[in-house]
């Protein structure tokens, strides 16, 4: 089911744990690496867009999600509480899963 970013942001702002697997970065795919944040919290720019990084906190790597992106909420799995899919014109860019 299509969901809003500001769900998105609720539900990581409300969870313990999120395990976030990349799939694709800058048109190119990346070996799907896990970042796991603990107590993890997110939040919109001035611009409308939520940061997630890929490599550390560095701004070049890593995806800004607007309002323009297709989120969709799925059937958790792995023992998630939610799982997310963010997409770009249908390209499954990442995952995110919520304890």
């Amino acid at each position: 089911m299509e969901v809003s970013l500001i769900k998105l942001i609720d539900e990581i702002n409300q969870s313990q744990k999120s395990i976030i697997s990349v799939y694709l970065f800058g048109e190119m795919g990346i070996g799907a690496p896990r970042i796991i944040q603990e107590n993890p919290h997110v939040s919109k720019d001035a611009e409308g867009y939520v940061f997630f990084p890929i490599v550390g906190e560095d701004k070049e790597t890593g995806y800004y999600i607007s309002d323009l992106h297709e989120i969709y909420e799925e059937e958790a799995d792995e023992g998630a509480k939610a799982k997310f899919e963010v997409r770009e014109q249908g390209i499954l860019l990442m995952e995110i899963r919520l304890y």
